[in-house]
């Protein structure tokens, strides 16, 4: 059975361990929290006692032989100095006690937890990935069916960069082996891709805990055997420095793997370099705060 601690102390924390505690994957959910008290942990003790899953308030020496944690948000508003904040405090804790697992970013701004937690915890870059745009990319998915009344499961298509700023790749988008774009013609294509695109945009707005806690399960049941390809969010370099955005990768039992590229059109990229070119902004102000 795999130990998984849940830290945070929002909705989603709660959501999330209610989540893993169903979940049919053998594991053993433990809450890390400032305010235990606020999550209710007695609502989710007494899920435990009909469930296969046991559930218990995780101690700073249980970090030691922890195989996953999974960090939420410590704010309600999104607020990131304190998410940041209670992120670091958990993760020395963590460290202090020996933990050497894998690290799973569940927090609204996932890309920018990702980078931090690697940063403050020194883990392996492989070793933490954040919910990304896995969420967002299986609504595209699902639009693209609709349009094309084709199983949700025939569609393969991406959106990259962050949940809240990013670029669909139209591009690399098929049904079957067919790609999408050549079945898009004159204004009817153009009206169903913009469409799309606001249906896409209204979802990135509105994902809530339930949606991050079935994210979750599927990327533990990848970490613990079935293996994933997913746009999450994960470390990577480029000339500059180190950023993290969502971009298609393999999970597995060694983490995160870049197991292909995957480059969208001249415009898509373009999209895509302004997309990360905010979010590193966001990180150099972050450090710079902590400079200060």
């Amino acid at each position: 059975m795999k130990k998984v601690v849940v830290c945070g102390q929002s909705v989603a924390t709660a959501e999330i361990a209610s989540r893993l505690i169903q979940s049919r994957l053998p594991l053993a959910v433990m809450i890390s929290a400032a305010q235990p008290e606020a999550l209710d942990l007695a609502a989710l003790s007494a899920l435990s006692a009909v469930c296969d899953n046991p559930f218990s308030k995780a101690t700073p020496k249980q970090f030691a032989t922890t195989d996953v944690l999974v960090l939420t948000d410590y704010a309600e508003a999104g607020d990131l100095t304190a998410n940041l904040a209670g992120m670091r405090k958990v993760i020395n804790e963590a460290m202090a006690a020996g933990f050497a697992g894998k690290v799973i970013v569940a927090m609204q701004a996932s890309e920018l937890g990702t980078y931090f937690a690697q940063r403050f915890s020194g883990l392996p870059k492989t070793a933490v990935l954040g919910l990304g745009t896995m969420a967002l990319t299986q609504c595209f998915e699902r639009q693209i069916a609709s349009a094309f009344d084709v199983p949700a499961d025939a569609v393969t298509a991406y959106a990259v960069g962050t949940q809240q700023d990013f670029a669909l790749l139209w591009s690399r988008a098929f049904i079957g082996a067919t790609a999408v774009m050549s079945l898009l013609q004159g204004e009817d294509g153009a009206a169903l891709m913009t469409q799309c695109t606001e249906a896409c945009t209204t979802f990135a707005a509105n994902v809530d805990a339930t949606v991050a806690g079935r994210l979750v399960e599927r990327l533990l049941a990848a970490l613990f055997g079935r293996a994933l390809i997913a746009p999450v969010a994960s470390l990577y370099d480029n000339e500059a420095k180190p950023t993290a955005y969502a971009r298609p990768v393999q999970i597995d039992a060694r983490g995160v793997t870049p197991a292909f590229e995957v480059k969208g059109s001249e415009a898509e990229n373009t999209q895509l370099e302004a997309c990360l070119t905010r979010l590193a902004a966001q990180i150099a102000a972050v450090e710079a705060g902590e400079k200060a």
